[in-house]
């Protein structure tokens, strides 16, 4: 477990009912299928990235999960940190925001729980050992969705965030590290694109990448997520200033959660 890096937020606006992805009812937790009951609750929710607990009253303590093959689990804590009891939800989801897909190899426990205030929990995934590739990591996503208790005040705003953090499962026959494949990656530069090859079997975050431009003046930086085992990833070469003989620099998010930087990457021509 780490305690930098980036995690998805969706913090929920409670304003008359509820969206069916944030999951703030038990008839919902209860009945993923059921329609919403009249007089609920209806939330507003938007995405976001953060470093940090924003306004979150339970607490992440991680912001990526290496969950390796030769482990029966892996597990990540949550913290309540408010002043209120809060019940919980838990769920994977394999990429889409917005889905609860069930039946995935890797189950998470306990599904839904309750913290009172500044109670500390575990939340564990297992995997049942069969229908994940046995040569590359696979990316999950853990979701910790507080559930605020009920006010009695009218008029009364209430903010409930979902956390999203990765969750990559790393098969035990792989021995390759996660710098080892940073410095794998494979980068060409033609006129238009910035190609970027992953020939290693992890998945490599990227904090940012960097060039240098013509006059060694500055930095340009170039918004590029994360690229997967296998991946090729493209940027416009127009988005680059690029100075002959210049290499690029770029930093990843490492297994701990914080930033490694390497330097003086070759580029192909």
């Amino acid at each position: 477990m780490t305690m930098r890096g980036r995690t998805s937020r969706v913090p929920c606006r409670i304003v008359q009912a509820q969206s069916q992805d944030t999951a703030m009812t038990f008839s919902h937790i209860l009945n993923r299928s059921s329609r919403w009951m009249a007089g609920l609750l209806v939330t507003t929710a938007f995405y976001f990235s953060a470093s940090g607990p924003a306004d979150a009253a339970i607490h992440v303590q991680a912001t990526r999960v290496i969950y390796n093959g030769q482990a029966a689990s892996a597990s990540v804590a949550i913290t309540n940190k408010s002043s209120s009891t809060y019940m919980v939800q838990t769920w994977l989801d394999t990429g889409d925001a917005k889905s609860m897909p069930e039946n995935l190899p890797i189950a998470i426990t306990p599904p839904l729980m309750r913290l009172a205030p500044s109670e500390e929990a575990l939340v564990r995934m297992i995997y049942s050992g069969q229908g994940l590739p046995a040569d590359k990591e696979s990316l999950f996503w853990v979701n910790v969705q507080e559930i605020p208790p009920s006010v009695q005040t009218a008029n009364t705003l209430q903010v409930a965030i979902r956390t999203r953090i990765k969750l990559f499962y790393r098969p035990s026959q792989i021995k390759m590290r996660l710098d080892e494949a940073a410095r794998a990656l494979q980068w060409r530069l033609d006129e238009q694109t910035l190609t970027i090859t992953n020939p290693s079997p992890l998945h490599i975050t990227f904090s940012q990448i960097q060039d240098q431009d013509a006059a060694g003046a500055g930095k340009q930086r170039i918004d590029v997520d994360m690229i997967a085992p296998g991946q090729t990833l493209t940027v416009p070469a127009q988005t680059l200033r690029l100075a002959a003989g210049k290499p690029l620099s770029f930093s990843y998010i490492n297994d701990y959660g914080g930033i490694t930087k390497v330097t003086d990457v070759a580029l192909q021509r």
